[in-house]
């Protein structure tokens, strides 16, 4: 008989708790120990110890502190990108902007998904923190995954990209989550200084992580990037990310196109959400044509908007499996029928500025 677990279900995943402190390593435990894939295997109080623990248990996953005596938590992800690339690394971090600055690091390092400490560790803490690091589990699992399948797939073609004869964009509209930091450091340092029309961002962060990763953006780039304030007007040239936490949208004021923020319901219990996002701009159409692009991320958040994109006569391009952390939104676009090109990340600058290039009728010009 074959062993249980090795058809249609997954093997747990064995994990390592790195936190130097004993309460919360504690409280970590408690709370993993509610998530039936996750098995803990173990515990380290330091950045030395973690790495001589990773060693000799080789966990599947990492629960990492950035913030450790005698080795800080970048330079034990960065060993492990070394010594051991098959352990994913889940960051710990609080929500302050100096751990914001961190964590972005340490996913441009290499680490999946990354989690906030919560402010108590009482039954609404645990209960919140437990769902947290379900989620991120899964997105760490995916990762594993892609991780093997681009090790298969090295000899597949990436799709050709075919600029649309007569299609000129007056925006483009980007959305992202899991991965979407790294992925999106690599699309928007390509573009151009000179880029015709705005860029919006929606990715999945809570605000300062956002404002952190606008500050990462704009000194990686030509362009200006900036978080989104309700009512600021779009220019060409520049980028806009939505704030965390609360919805972005885009609307016509006067003769110009304007941000909209919205402190509404969650929508696949993001917020901000690309839906939200990408739906204000089809119905823009006709009058605004948008080029909305798809990055890695866990879920479905982007398709059902990319799709009425789409309907609204603009363009939708979607990241590839292969080179996306997570194919959870990029994947539900394509299988929605939402996307024109699937494109691997390497190519998406070059698509946007091709498919830029002589357009941004509405940037700032009039309606």
């Amino acid at each position: 008989m074959k062993a249980a677990g090795l058809h249609g279900q997954h093997k747990r995943q064995r994990t390592l708790i790195v936190d130097d402190s004993v309460v919360f390593r504690s409280f970590m435990r408690r709370c993993l120990a509610g998530v039936d894939h996750i098995e803990v295997i173990g515990t380290a109080s330091d950045g030395r110890m973690a790495l001589r623990q990773i060693a000799k248990l080789k966990p599947d996953l990492v629960t990492l502190d950035m913030e450790m005596p005698l080795m800080h938590g970048i330079e034990v992800l960065k060993a492990l990108q070394t010594d051991s690339p098959q352990t994913k690394v889940m960051v710990v971090s609080c929500e302050t902007e100096t751990s914001a600055e961190c964590t972005l690091e340490a996913l441009a390092a290499g680490a999946c998904d990354f989690i906030i400490k919560p402010t108590t560790t009482s039954g609404d803490g645990q209960n919140q923190l437990t769902k947290r690091l379900a989620r991120c589990s899964r997105v760490a699992r995916s990762v594993a995954e892609v991780t093997r399948m681009k090790a298969r797939a090295e000899s597949v073609k990436s799709v050709v990209f075919n600029k649309p004869a007569s299609f000129r964009p007056d925006i483009v509209a980007i959305g992202s989550s899991t991965g979407g930091p790294a992925a999106l450091s690599q699309v928007i340092a390509a573009l151009p200084a000179n880029l015709s029309v705005p860029v919006l961002i929606t990715q999945h962060m809570p605000k300062l992580f956002v404002q952190s990763l606008s500050s990462r953006l704009d000194r990686e780039s030509q362009l200006s990037c900036q978080v989104a304030e309700d009512g600021m007007l779009l220019e060409a040239g520049k980028v806009y990310l939505a704030p965390g936490e609360i919805h972005m949208e885009v609307v016509k004021k006067g003769v110009r196109l304007a941000v909209r923020l919205i402190d509404g319901p969650k929508m696949h219990h993001c917020k901000p959400a690309v839906d939200r996002t990408f739906y204000s701009l089809a119905q823009l159409s006709p009058l605004v044509k948008t080029l909305a692009v798809v990055l890695t991320g866990m879920g479905v958040d982007g398709a059902d908007g990319a799709k009425q994109i789409k309907q609204a006569q603009g363009h939708v391009i979607a990241q590839d499996e292969a080179s996306s952390a997570v194919w959870g939104m990029p994947g539900a676009t394509v299988k929605a029928g939402a996307a024109h090109d699937v494109l691997a990340l390497n190519k998406i600058a070059d698509a946007l500025e091709q498919m830029t290039s002589n357009g941004g009728r509405h940037a700032t010009a009039g309606i």
